[in-house]
Order: structure tokens, then sequence, then C-alpha cells
């Protein structure tokens, strides 16, 4: 009897949300990263540079970092500062409606919403970027 042998398959062709996401968070990390310590503390921000940082080394986009990517945008969009018990209520009250900086969080709320409905276009089966789809589309 001869052993089996197992071959794996190895491909260099890396997913189609790559390039778009690293272009992403090369054009704005920077910014994404000060509006996270902004509106999510030191821990968001730092979750930011990590994900930056991972993007640099990975062959395609994980569930991990897409599920990320969606909790940044809940960041962006506030959807927790109604919450008195989490950090982003706290900071939240610090902003000033009238400062540039809610706009600058309103653009790139926008530019990382069109992100995700790349991705889940690109991965219709993702159960967690269904979800971002379908509270992206209930908000809009």
């Amino acid at each position: 009897m001869k052993p089996m042998t197992y071959h794996q398959k190895i491909t260099k062709q890396s997913c189609a949300n790559l390039r778009p996401v690293r272009g992403f968070l090369h054009d704005h990390g920077r910014a994404l990263a000060e509006t996270a310590h902004k509106l999510g503390g030191s821990a968001a921000s730092a979750r930011v540079f990590l994900l930056c940082e991972t993007m640099c080394h990975t062959r395609r986009l994980t569930r991990a970092q897409s599920s990320q990517l969606v909790d940044f945008h809940r960041l962006l969009t506030l959807e927790r500062v109604s919450d008195p018990d989490r950090i982003e209520s706290g900071l939240f009250a610090q902003i000033n409606p009238a400062s540039a900086f809610v706009g600058e969080c309103c653009l790139l709320s926008e530019k990382l919403d069109a992100l995700l409905r790349l991705i889940a276009e690109n991965e219709p089966v993702s159960d967690i970027l269904c979800e971002a789809s379908q509270k992206i589309s209930q908000v809009a």
C-alpha cells in the first residue's frame, strides 16, 4: 500500500478586497487613527495602527479585519455614544459640534462606508459584511 501524499495549493493571487483596503488605510489611516482616538480613546487608535500594520503583511482580508473595519465605521457614525457606560459617550461629550472635526469625521465615515460597500460587493457571502451592509442601508 502506497502512502498518501497531500499537496497544498498555494496561490499568490491576493483577494479582491486587499488592494482597496490597503489603499484606504494608506490614504486615510492617519486620519482614521486620529478620529478613532478622539471618539474611542487610545485603544481605538491603537487598533487602527495595528490594522494598518497587519494589512501590509497579509495576503487576504480576514474576517477579523473586516470586523474591525465595521467597528471603525460604527465608531465614526457615533453608534455607541448613547451608552453612558462606554468611553465613546464621555469622549463625544467633549467634542464641539461646530468644530471642523465633525465635518472631517463625516467625510471619513462616508469614505469608509464606500469601502465597506465595495467589500460587500466582492464577498457577498460574508456574514459580517452583510450585517454591515444592512446597517449602512438602514442609516442611508
